[in-house]
This record gives structure tokens, C-alpha cells and sequence, in this order.
């Protein structure tokens, strides 16, 4: 029979402070909602109050672009997402974008979080529409998050520092995931959500990760405005947070995500 499987150890985040924490016991580990980002009130990620992620209040159009058609992108009122005046082209996904408004739901769709990855690439998750797909937010500084990425690489020894020993967590999840990831079957996404200074990561801090942890067929992106702080429940680091192959999130409770991958996908 397997048995719940959850990591061991976690880094938690509470604005400017962070620590690791380890625990023999995975229950003690993440049972408590601390705050992520709270310095503005609106909903959008940025510093404005006018509920549409631009840095601007001028217009609040709810868009996420200065201007005002509703549509997203900078220059056209055509109302689909794409800089064109046709306004019938497909988006990248077929599910609409929800934008990054409001809090992550379960069975609700998740943004379409673009980015450079570590080879220089400008990517969209959307290429991973139609496979499940987690987005593993983590941060350059957090030691956890450096061991799950060996541990996905192929690292046993890195796994069992992460589950606690538990050889379960090899046999059920790491084993058959780093399979379906190497198959092109399951979609896996390190997001860097912070530098080594706590600060905004870059590019270069996406690089160095990949080079240091490489990990093959995973994108490894920097959250440069830190999007997700705002979205999703993030309270530690490394957090894992999964969405079925139609785009929406599927399961945002770090305490089942792993065996919900298990039970549904593996």
C-alpha cells in the first residue's frame, strides 16, 4: 500500500525573512499559511491600484497593457492577446488566458506564464498544453530547492534527503516522473522566484541554475516581476503546484500535490 508522500524538508519565505527548516516527521512541514507578497492591495502585481497589472494609472482597463481595448497587448483593439489587427487568430492555448488577477483556484484556469528559459529562449507554457504540468517555484538561495532539482535530474541520494528516506517516494513518484518527463508525457517547470539576495532573479540566475542542476527536458525561467507571490499560496520553498492537461490548476495543497501526481498521472 503507499503511503502519503511529501517532502521532509522546506525553505519558508516570509517576505524579508527566510530560514530551512527539517523535520523527520513530513506533517510538521508546511501546515501553516504564512504571507507571501502583501505590499499592494489590487490584485494585479504591480504597485498600482487600478486592477490590471500594468504600471500605469492612467488607464484601468484591466488588460495588463497602457492601452485601453481590453485585449493585452500594446497596440491593437482587436481584443484576442496578439499584437494584430485580425482579431481571429488563435491564442497559443486554446484555454483563454485568465491573466494573473485574483488567486490561484482549483479547476480554474492558470496564467499563461511566459519568460526567458536557461538557454535564451522566449517561452510560453502554453507549448505544454494538452500534458499535466507542474510549475516548481523556488528560489537560488533555498538548499531544498537545489536537492530537488538533483533529485529530479536523476540524484537518488538528493531524493531521500528530500522525502526523509522515504524509498517509497522513489519507487511511486521520482522514478515513473523522471520517465514521463524524459518521454515527453509530463511537463515539469522550475520557476526562480528569488536571486541569492532575496531580490527579483534574472536571466543569468536561470542559467547558473542549469548549469548547476541541470535537469533534462525542464525550463528552468526567472520570475523576474514575481508574478506567482501574488497568486499562488506560496508560503515555502521549494513549492509544487500542478495543472491537468487542459491548463488549470489541479491541485495547490502542498501536502497532497505529490500524491495527486501519483494517483492521477503515474
Amino acid at each position: 500500500m503507499k503511503t502519503r508522500i511529501r517532502p521532509a524538508i522546506a525553505c519558508l519565505s516570509i517576505v524579508a525573512l527566510t530560514a530551512c527548516v527539517e523535520s523527520s516527521d513530513p506533517d510538521e512541514i508546511l501546515t501553516t499559511g504564512l504571507p507571501g507578497e502583501t505590499s499592494a492591495g489590487d490584485g494585479d502585481g504591480d504597485a498600482t491600484g487600478d486592477g490590471d497589472g500594468d504600471a500605469t494609472t492612467t488607464t484601468a482597463t484591466g488588460d495588463g497593457d497602457v492601452t485601453g481595448d481590453g485585449d493585452g497587448d500594446p497596440s491593437t483593439g482587436d481584443g484576442d492577446g496578439d499584437p494584430t489587427t485580425t482579431g481571429g487568430e488563435e491564442s497559443p492555448c486554446d484555454t483563454p488566458n485568465p491573466g494573473w488577477g485574483g488567486s490561484a483556484q482549483v479547476g480554474q484556469p492558470a496564467p499563461h506564464f511566459e519568460g526567458v528559459n536557461q538557454f535564451g529562449d522566449e517561452v510560453s507554457i502554453c507549448a505544454y498544453e494538452g500534458l499535466p504540468m507542474v510549475i516548481d517555484t523556488s528560489a537560488v538561495w533555498c538548499q531544498p530547492c537545489q536537492l530537488f532539482s538533483q533529485c529530479l535530474g536523476g540524484d537518488d541520494n538528493a531524493c531521500l534527503n528530500v522525502f526523509g528516506g522515504n524509498q517509497q517516494a522513489l519507487d511511486f513518484l521520482m522514478y515513473p516522473l523522471r520517465e514521463q518527463i524524459a518521454n515527453d508525457e509530463f511537463a515539469w517547470v522550475t520557476v526562480l522566484m528569488e536571486n541569492a539576495n532575496n531580490g527579483a532573479p534574472t536571466l543569468a540566475d536561470a542559467q547558473a541554475w542549469d548549469q548547476a542542476y541541470p535537469v533534462e527536458k525542464v525550463w528552468v525561467i526567472s520570475d523576474e516581476e514575481q508574478l506567482y507571490f501574488t497568486h499562488v499560496p506560496l508560503q515555502a520553498f521549494p513549492s509544487i503546484w500542478l495543472m491537468d492537461p487542459q491548463m488549470n490548476w489541479q491541485d495547490l495543497d502542498q501536502m497532497s500535490v505529490f500524491n495527486t501526481i501519483i494517483n492521477s498521472y503515474l
